[in-house]
C-alpha cells in the first residue's frame, strides 16, 4: 500500500505584470490628452511649442500620476534627433511643404517606443544614458570597446504602439509652414513580464 504526500513547491513563473491597455482618442491643435493606462501610469499627448507656429506637433509620453517625468525620455531612441514619440508637422510634408504621397505616410503613422515603469527604473536608465552619451568607451578584456557601463542590465520596459488615424494639416503649400489641426489615434501599451511566485503542487510516492 502506498501513501502519497502532497508537497507544494514555490517557483517563479514569468507572467505579464498586467494585461495590455488599449485606448483611442483625439486632440485638437495646442491641446493635451491624458488617460490612465494602468500600473499608476498615464498616456499623455501634449503639444510641442514653437515660437513662430501653432500646431507644430505633439509629444507622446508615458508619465507617472504626479506628472513628474516622462518615462520614455531616457530609453527612446535615437539619442539625437526626433524620436518615434515626437509627432512633428514637417515630417508629413515634402521639402516644398506639400503633402507626402500615401506610400510615404504609412510608415510615419505607426509610432513604437519603450518606457520604464517607475521612478527608480527611470533614474537607472537616465544614469546609464549619461554614461553612453557623454562617457568614453571602456575597453574589454578582449580589447573590444564597451559602450556604457560594463555589465549594465536595463530595467524592464513596456512598449507603446501608437497608430495615427487622422492627422489633418493646414497651411500646406509654398511659402507657408505646415501645422496640425488635430490628431486622432489608437494606442496599445504592453507591460513587461515579471516573475511572480506561484505554488506548484507535486505528488511523490512514499
Amino acid at each position: 500500500m502506498f501513501l502519497r504526500l502532497v508537497s507544494a513547491l514555490i517557483v517563479a513563473l514569468p507572467v505579464l505584470a498586467q494585461p495590455p491597455a488599449r485606448i483611442s482618442g483625439s486632440v485638437p491643435a495646442e491641446q493635451t490628452f491624458r488617460k490612465e493606462i494602468g500600473s499608476g501610469l498615464f498616456f499623455v499627448v501634449s503639444p510641442i511649442k514653437s515660437v513662430d507656429s501653432t500646431g507644430f506637433g505633439w509629444s507622446l509620453s508615458v508619465e507617472p500620476s504626479d506628472r513628474s517625468d516622462h518615462f520614455e525620455r531616457c530609453v527612446a531612441t535615437p539619442l539625437h534627433g526626433p524620436t518615434p514619440n515626437e509627432v512633428l508637422a514637417w515630417e508629413f510634408v515634402t521639402g516644398e511643404n506639400e503633402n507626402l504621397p500615401a506610400s510615404e505616410l504609412a510608415p510615419l503613422k505607426k509610432r513604437v517606443f519603450p518606457f520604464v515603469l517607475n521612478a527608480s527604473d527611470q533614474k537607472k536608465a537616465c544614469d546609464e544614458l549619461e554614461v553612453v552619451a557623454g562617457g568614453r568607451p571602456a575597453i574589454g578584456k578582449d580589447g573590444a570597446e564597451i559602450i556604457g557601463t560594463p555589465g549594465y542590465k536595463p530595467p524592464p520596459l513596456g512598449t507603446a504602439t501608437v497608430t495615427l488615424k487622422s492627422i489633418p494639416l493646414a497651411d500646406v503649400g509654398k511659402g507657408k509652414h505646415a501645422r496640425f489641426e488635430s490628431l486622432s489615434f489608437e494606442a496599445e501599451f504592453v507591460f513587461p513580464q515579471a516573475p511572480v511566485k506561484r505554488p506548484t503542487v507535486r505528488r511523490r510516492p512514499l
